[in-house]
């Protein structure tokens, strides 16, 4: 489990230096999105950003296939000062949305978020938008138990929500 605050900070400090250039998401004009590379990994970061601020990002890594459907690894965090104000839940659905604009074309996909067991936090609201349900592992990377919540999102065609022109929340 790489630590989603971590890439926060990185990503504060990254805009604010000028060296990523984020562009408007589709649906969510508030939002933005980054596709770059992550260690030989292509990497989709969403994010909420306020007078040069990043409130909270969103994180997705293509992780391998489940049941032989594409499966995206999802990180999510909250810069402190905006924390326990339902952002995560908020940019997490949101971006949820995007990527089945943006993927739901090619078809269903996969997300997963895996979550240390001391995070309760980040469980609630894995909780809330993604599974009601988890699945006690060993996070591969950390070798530390976690907890993995999984769901599958049907492809564009089947999408409810917004679509791109629309007014969004």
């Amino acid at each position: 489990m790489a630590d989603p605050h971590i890439g926060l900070l990185s990503y504060q400090q990254a805009h604010l230096n000028g060296k990523i250039a984020p562009v408007p998401c589709q649906i969510y004009e508030h939002l933005t999105m980054l596709l770059d590379d992550a260690e030989g990994e292509q990497r989709l970061t969403y994010a909420l950003t306020e007078n040069d601020t990043v409130k909270a990002i969103v994180v997705y890594v293509h992780s391998g296939y489940h049941n032989r459907i594409p499966c995206f690894q999802v990180g999510y965090a909250v810069a402190e000062p905006f924390r326990n104000q339902g952002i995560a839940k908020d940019v997490l659905e949101k971006s949820i949305e995007e990527m089945r604009w943006d993927l739901g074309r090619h078809g269903p996909f996969y997300i997963e978020a895996v979550v240390g067991v001391s995070n309760v936090a980040s469980q609630k609201v894995a909780a809330m938008v993604i599974s009601a349900t988890h699945e006690s592992i060993i996070d591969h990377t950390a070798g530390q138990p976690a907890l993995s919540y999984m769901h599958l999102i049907e492809s564009q065609s089947d999408a409810t929500g917004p679509q791109p022109g629309e007014k969004s929340r």
